[in-house]
């Protein structure tokens, strides 16, 4: 048996179209990071396989997922989001594989949005054949966009970073597991299809815009400092700081004052970091 985890905010159209992707008899969690208790008492009046936690603020992903996959009974977690399509009976083929196949922490499907990105990396040599004659399973080094865990083989110390709120944190996640001697897999023959940003509620995109500027630019200086060390990551830090500035100098100069707010997130989120800030930045709080 498999459990969903699906960490949502305002994506109410894209939850439902996820939630009819899936069969009955799978147990849906969905944390809902908006407060809506309205969108709660709709989904779980709708449909009997799902439950919808609603936090009283906006967690970020990290901890959502944390809080899913801590109140699924079962042992496999399949860790999704609203804008990805479970094409293909995924969850039906995921359950099908990890009939015969358990010796992973991450198993990923393949995603088939080639407009987008692709939802893994290799870094290293791994043996070219592929595991599981029906779905090709292959080792990797990174997953992104959904996740089938194995918690039978992480302890909760182990789950998401709850300090990243937004970027990052797949990278971070992949890493950990990786440093641990655990086993990701990419299943080639198992696929989903990633919307991307044109699926995303066109009333938030001025908030979106603000939090993707911030946030990433906090995150990429967590993870590095995290993992490579703080000089590692100031090296790579201090020349985008400088960028920014200029940048921001030169809009405000030029009165270009919509650029100048945009690249001032960019700015004040690799800052904050820079000198240990928690990320704290929640444009949406003026809209909930």
């Amino acid at each position: 048996m498999i459990t969903v985890v699906m960490p949502s905010f305002y994506s109410s159209e894209l939850v439902i179209q996820r939630i009819e992707e899936i069969t009955k008899d799978t147990p849906i969690i969905i944390i809902e990071n908006s407060k809506d208790l309205l969108f709660k008492n709709v989904l779980e009046k709708k449909f009997s396989n799902v439950r919808v936690i609603v936090p009283n603020e906006n967690l970020g992903w990290g901890k959502a997922i944390n809080i899913g996959m801590k109140e699924a009974k079962t042992e496999m977690v399949f860790v999704t989001q609203p804008d990805v399509m479970l094409v293909e009976n995924c969850v039906e083929k995921l359950k099908e594989c990890i009939k015969t196949f358990k010796d992973f922490t991450i198993l990923t499907p393949k995603d088939t949005n080639n407009d987008t990105f692709k939802n893994y990396e290799i870094y290293k040599t791994y043996p070219n054949e592929k595991l599981h004659d029906k779905y090709k399973l292959a080792e990797v080094d990174y997953v992104d966009l959904t996740w089938l865990i194995n918690k039978s083989k992480i302890n909760e110390i182990d789950y998401w970073d709850e300090k990243i709120f937004l970027y990052f944190e797949a990278k971070d996640f992949s890493k950990r597991i990786k440093d641990l001697k655990k086993k990701i897999f990419i299943a080639e023959n198992i696929n989903t299809f990633h919307l991307g940003s044109s699926s995303h509620n066109k009333r938030y995109d001025h908030f979106s815009k603000l939090n993707r500027n911030w946030h990433y630019n906090w995150s990429k200086h967590y993870f590095n400092k995290k993992h490579f060390g703080i000089f590692f990551a100031y090296r790579k830090s201090l020349p985008l700081l400088t960028k920014l500035i200029l940048k921001f100098l030169k809009s405000i100069i030029t009165f270009n004052f919509s650029d100048s707010r945009m690249i001032f997130t960019e700015l004040y989120g690799l800052f904050c970091s820079m000198i240990n800030l928690p990320s704290f930045y929640r444009p949406y709080k003026k809209i909930t």
